[in-house]
């Protein structure tokens, strides 16, 4: 009696229906939300700690009131709304979601690969699949630039 070590049809399929399975699972993982699964929808995102110097990210005449635009400090690219007069806020530009990086969209910031909308206001989440808001750098006014810390 001789023993055939070949696989068969049968076995080499359930093989590679174990190997895709597998492969798409951990694709799928990398889409998941970060976080805890909790919905962060109107809350205040946290500033996120920084005890480094300011750095000028752009002129404050090129950032109407109620505007966004996006900029760069120190290396860093980050996102900017301007409510009024006297206040700036900054974001980092990375989607709480999957990571991708979010643009300004008028009063807004949004995310072009799965459509996530941020509020400019707060950064908190306007419609998902966000659930987490953006994290805020620490901006500030100085004469005719905006200085944002990273």
């Amino acid at each position: 009696m001789t023993f055939d070590s070949s696989p068969t049809r049968r076995a080499t399929l359930r093989a590679t229906t174990a190997v895709t399975g597998a492969a798409c699972a951990l694709a799928l993982a990398g889409c998941a939300p970060s976080g805890n699964g909790s919905s962060a929808k109107g809350e205040t995102p946290a500033e996120i700690p920084s005890g480094g110097t300011p750095h000028q990210v752009g002129k404050l005449s090129e950032l109407p009131v109620g505007g966004t635009a996006a900029g760069t400090a120190d290396g860093v690219e980050i996102v900017l709304f301007r409510p009024d007069e006297t206040t700036i806020l900054a974001y980092t530009d990375i989607c709480t979601h999957a990571g991708c990086k979010v643009a300004p969209d008028g009063a807004d910031f949004k995310c072009p690969c799965h459509g996530s909308v941020f509020a400019g206001s707060d950064g908190t989440v306007q419609s998902g699949p966000a659930k987490e808001p953006l994290p805020r750098y620490a901006a500030a006014i100085d004469g005719e630039w905006i200085t944002v810390s990273v």
